[in-house]
């Protein structure tokens, strides 16, 4: 990622994160894809669980390109149509950043 977009970002927007995303199609392909987002704010959250019921993996979609920046929204889209199993990748690392864990320990006290 070019040094200058990103103070040029973190200037526009606060704090971002850059998810980057190796891709394989085929065995004798891969593809490395970087984008730009914004930690996601609660209302946003608030949007995807609300729309889960009714389609999930257009809520992780749309989810996904509310939070990334403006500049590389078309990027994203365009990604997304040929690979679209990722906005679930990238769905999960951004709900992560929100507190989405793996690993929750459950006892019996």
């Amino acid at each position: 990622m070019d040094v200058d977009k990103v103070e040029t970002y973190k200037a526009k927007y606060g704090k971002v994160y850059c998810v980057t995303a190796t891709i394989e199609p085929d065995d004798s392909e891969t593809v490395e894809l970087d984008y730009v987002f914004r930690k996601p704010a609660t209302a946003s959250y608030d949007r995807y669980v609300k729309s889960t019921s009714q389609s999930p993996t257009k809520a992780l979609k749309a989810f996904v390109l509310d939070n990334i920046i403006d500049e590389q929204t078309q990027k994203l889209e365009a990604d997304l149509e040929e690979y679209p199993a990722l906005s679930l990748s990238i769905g999960e690392k951004l709900l992560n950043m929100l507190g989405l864990s793996k690993d929750i320990n459950l006892k019996q006290l």
